[in-house]
């Protein structure tokens, strides 16, 4: 009888809680002309980089500015996402006591913008949920930051007129993320500026490109290196895979460990070297490699890039390193919303545009996770079955906080062993023991989309590897996991407690 009228009770504070936020947020009386002007601002933005990113820009100073308004544009439409969508939950009647408590909770905070200035990642998130008086004053920093942005900008808007347009074909934007790289655009022309510029020096010019586990770095190279103009201009493309260079005897680059990417017979004798390390080189060993690339162009004009998880490769590099992160929550949701929502307009559907927000929160930048989420939601778009998986997303994640004191995406970053929910089947759980990627042609008959929708038929019994996603993107990863149906176990996983900052996952 005590636990039946705390939960009453507890019910009542939460929705008196949320009544008397509600009130105060809706009577604010500045809040609607701001996001009014947002709104303008976020449209002024959208034309102009629609209006850049069909033109080939090469200057580095606009490609800054460039990323500095579609930073400020993703943001906008993020704040103006979460205010029209906040206020429509769930149906109370269809969940249980438990997420519905929560979902009130969630809709009971507003809120809160974070101001870009610099730091960690987690200072850099533009947006976070709690309760704070200041939101009208935030908010009016924020625009107020944009509109002198687009003020700023009447001398880019002249350049951009002199740039070639890109030529490209008309796809709806669902289809183009994806099926195309996703917000590295600046980086991208930056690579090339540094591939297609005549070097300086005589000597090897070295790119130096830095980033975590899964921030595409990978990508962002296989890109650029299938650009016509880089394919003209260097005679051979090599490609050094990662761990093809522990040993330090001579380094042959037509050696069973080089790929070669791209011949040109035609061009003069230039060599493109893409080298991948998970760390650090040996000095040795990387004086060879250079050595070996002078041997076999010796008119110079060869170049290398090289990437690495590790700092220590930047003094390598006869230019400023590249540092790729994490893409923040703002663009994330961009592409999120996209891939889920397809052809439809998410604002025809606010109940549904508020879960896949949450969603899509939990998924830490994961873009493997937003390809195989987003997927199910678009191949569902019901929104009973989209209430289910956010439910299940918020039962795993307070599964892993319980087990391992993780996000199951940071646990995935740590590259150790995590559970997945499953939408049916006698056991709700997966463990996913470890996972690998290559872009070989052969792949598990098991999706991973089987395991999570119990399709495909009966499953093994023990371990089985399994097909989480196949990219649709250079270079084309088959990413496959090994996992077993188990449910949750305190000791899975115990063993290996690898300290890693909690930072976003691409």
């Amino acid at each position: 009888m005590d636990i039946v009228v705390s939960a009453i009770i507890g019910d009542l504070i939460s929705r008196s809680a949320a009544f008397v936020i509600n009130k105060y947020f809706q009577q604010q009386p500045g809040i609607d002309k701001i996001l009014q002007r947002l709104q303008r601002v976020v449209m002024r933005m959208d034309t102009v980089v629609k209006e850049a990113e069909g033109r080939h820009i090469t200057s580095k100073g606009m490609l800054r500015q460039l990323k500095i308004l579609r930073q400020g544009m993703y943001r906008g439409h993020y704040v103006l996402d979460a205010s029209r969508f906040q206020d429509f939950g769930e149906d109370e009647d269809e969940v249980s006591y438990s997420s519905t408590a929560l979902s009130r909770f969630s809709q009971s905070k507003r809120l809160r913008l974070s101001r870009n200035d610099g730091g960690s990642s987690n200072r850099e998130a533009a947006l976070f949920f709690v309760a704070n008086n200041s939101i009208p004053e935030e908010l009016q920093h924020m625009v107020d930051t944009l509109e002198d942005t687009m003020t700023g900008m009447n001398e880019f808007l002249f350049f951009l007129e002199s740039y070639p347009r890109i030529i490209r074909q008309p796809y709806g934007t669902y289809l183009l993320l994806d099926n195309c790289m996703f917000g590295r655009q600046t980086e991208q022309e930056q690579v090339l500026n540094f591939l297609l510029c005549p070097s300086v020096t005589p000597d090897l010019a070295v790119l130096p490109i830095v980033g975590p586990l899964g921030a595409g770095k990978s990508t962002l190279v296989e890109y650029v290196c299938r650009d016509e103009s880089v394919r003209e201009r260097f005679s051979m493309i090599l490609f050094l895979p990662e761990g093809c260079l522990k040993n330090e005897g001579v380094i042959n680059l037509t050696g069973n460990n080089t790929k070669i990417r791209h011949q040109n017979c035609t061009s003069q004798n230039r060599l493109l070297i893409i080298v991948e390390i998970a760390q650090d080189i040996n000095e040795g060993t990387w004086r060879r490699l250079k050595s070996s690339a002078t041997s076999m162009a010796p008119c110079g004009g060869s170049k290398i890039i090289i990437t690495s998880r590790s700092e220590r490769i930047v003094n390598l590099g006869t230019t400023e390193a590249l540092r790729l992160n994490h893409v923040r929550p703002e663009p994330y949701w961009h592409f999120f919303k996209s891939l889920a929502f397809g052809s439809t307009n998410p604002d025809e559907q606010p109940n549904m545009a508020a879960m896949a927000m949450e969603i899509a929160l939990e998924q830490k930048q994961c873009f493997m996770g937003a390809h195989i989420v987003a997927g199910l939601l678009r191949d569902n778009f019901n929104a009973r079955f989209w209430r289910r998986i956010l439910e299940c997303v918020r039962a795993n994640k307070q599964t892993h906080l319980l087990l391992f004191r993780k996000h199951p995406n940071l646990r995935l970053l740590e590259e150790g062993p995590l559970y997945n929910w499953r939408l049916e089947g006698s056991c709700r759980y997966f463990l996913v023991c470890n996972y690998q990627s290559d872009s070989g042609d052969e792949v598990p008959e098991i999706s991973a989309r089987d395991i999570i929708l119990g399709s495909g038929g009966t499953l093994p019994r023990g371990e089985f590897e399994a097909l989480a996603w196949r990219s649709r993107i250079p270079p084309y990863y088959n990413y496959t996991i090994r996992c077993i149906i188990q449910a949750p176990q305190p000791t899975v996983g115990r063993k290996k407690r690898v300290p890693q900052e909690e930072c976003h996952l691409i």
